[in-house]
């Protein structure tokens, strides 16, 4: 009689060889890149929802050990009083948005046209006359046709408003299963990871949070402290709608080397259209003085905002944040470009990684726990800062020299 293969111990299944494991990794990775292609149309709402999932994860997790409440209970909470708070803002904003863009258009176009009919029919340059009047009723007709096509209308407003309602909602349902299935989505990707490299995978996932975890929070500061600043730089001035001058470039904070731009260019504009309300300027002179309060704005939140509040983990050079911008703006528009910088400071901590295994460096510091780097920094700064200060109090002064 034949031993028949117990059941408990399984087929035997024999290792791939090398070659095998090569060509089924490189096709997987084709095979996961044209998936990606064929449905980018979805990376938007997902990648928003794993965003909300993110933020508001800690919130359900704290509820749940604070009440005794099931996780899909809690998560229905929030996300029932995110909703709440931010439906109402969200409609109100947008409502007023839309009426201060179309008064704004309306105002730019009227201003093309005055100086449309201020100019002359030609203009003398190094003893030769050119004749512009045909070309400059051209370019104001152009300009006051694209103007009127960027108002917002009522049937455009209505379209619009339904297409983002349901990019909201399905947004939102893809966040709460996330932010529902967190803690299990988690174990599940730990799962694959080979047990020798679980505490490699613990420490990478732990880095990587850090450098989101310190945009996100930054990000809301930033922009927070942003809008304030440009709100009083803006009444100062005399520009129209301050407030909305600052909430503007609060959300351009998000953008990152492109948003300062968009806002002084915004700034200039209504300073020529409109000029102040409040200094009695000329309008050449009063169009200089915004671009130096622009410089100088930009000039404090590139060297001290940013810094101060994003910290070392996103600090990245300016050049490398450039190029991520116009590969996230090409790839995922608007979205690719405000997590540009937080990507490639992810993908830094994984090439570093690699960088290390590849050369058989030691991976990590030795002198500190795998993932702390982010949070060991302040700690660190806040250390040298204590030991300058006590060297300068323990240096002798003169008196003591004297003496």
């Amino acid at each position: 009689m034949e031993h028949e293969p117990s059941l408990e111990s399984g087929p035997s299944s024999p290792p791939w060889n090398t070659t095998l494991k090569v060509v089924v990794g490189v096709l997987a990775v084709i095979l996961i890149g044209l998936a990606a292609y064929a449905f980018r149309a979805v990376f938007v709402p997902v990648i928003l929802g794993c965003i909300i999932a993110y933020v508001l994860s800690p919130v359900v997790r704290d509820l749940t050990l604070s009440l005794p409440l099931p996780r899909v209970v809690a998560t229905l909470l929030v996300f029932l009083a995110v909703i709440a708070i931010v439906i109402p803002v969200g409609v109100l904003g947008i409502q007023e948005l839309i009426r201060e863009a179309a008064t704004f258009g309306n105002r730019l176009i009227a201003a093309i046209q005055t100086l449309s009919e201020m100019g002359g029919d030609t203009i003398h340059i190094l003893g030769f006359e050119i004749v512009i009047g045909t070309l400059q009723d051209q370019i104001a007709a152009q300009l006051t046709s694209t103007i009127r096509d960027m108002i917002p209308s009522t049937v455009n407003f209505a379209l619009s408003a339904a297409r983002t309602v349901v990019f909201g909602v399905f947004t939102l349902f893809i966040g709460f299963y996330l932010t529902r299935d967190a803690d299990r989505i988690v174990v599940s990707i730990k799962k694959l990871v080979p047990p020798a490299y679980r505490a490699d995978a613990d420490a990478l996932l732990g880095e990587i949070n850090s450098v989101w975890a310190a945009f996100l929070r930054g990000q809301a500061i930033l922009a927070l402290i942003v809008t304030v600043i440009l709100t009083g730089v803006s009444a100062a001035l005399g520009l129209p709608q301050p407030l909305l001058l600052g909430v503007w470039g609060g959300l351009l904070e998000f953008l990152p080397s492109i948003g300062n731009m968009i806002w002084g260019a915004t700034a200039i504009t209504l300073a020529i259209v409109e000029g102040s309300s409040t200094l009695s300027l000329p309008t050449p002179v009063f169009v200089l003085v915004v671009v130096i309060a622009y410089v100088a704005f930009a000039q404090l939140d590139m060297n001290v905002l940013i810094p101060n509040i994003l910290g070392g983990q996103i600090r990245l050079h300016p050049v490398v944040v450039l190029i991520g911008v116009i590969i996230g703006l090409s790839v995922g528009g608007v979205l690719g470009v405000a997590l540009a910088a937080p990507t490639i400071a992810s993908l830094r901590v994984i090439g570093r990684y690699l960088y290390a295994k590849i050369f058989d460096l030691p991976p990590f510091p030795p002198d500190e726990p795998p993932g702390a780097r982010a949070e060991a920094q302040p700690a660190r700064k806040a250390k040298t800062k204590a030991k300058k200060a006590r060297a300068r109090k323990e240096r002798p002064g003169p008196e003591a020299l004297l003496d």
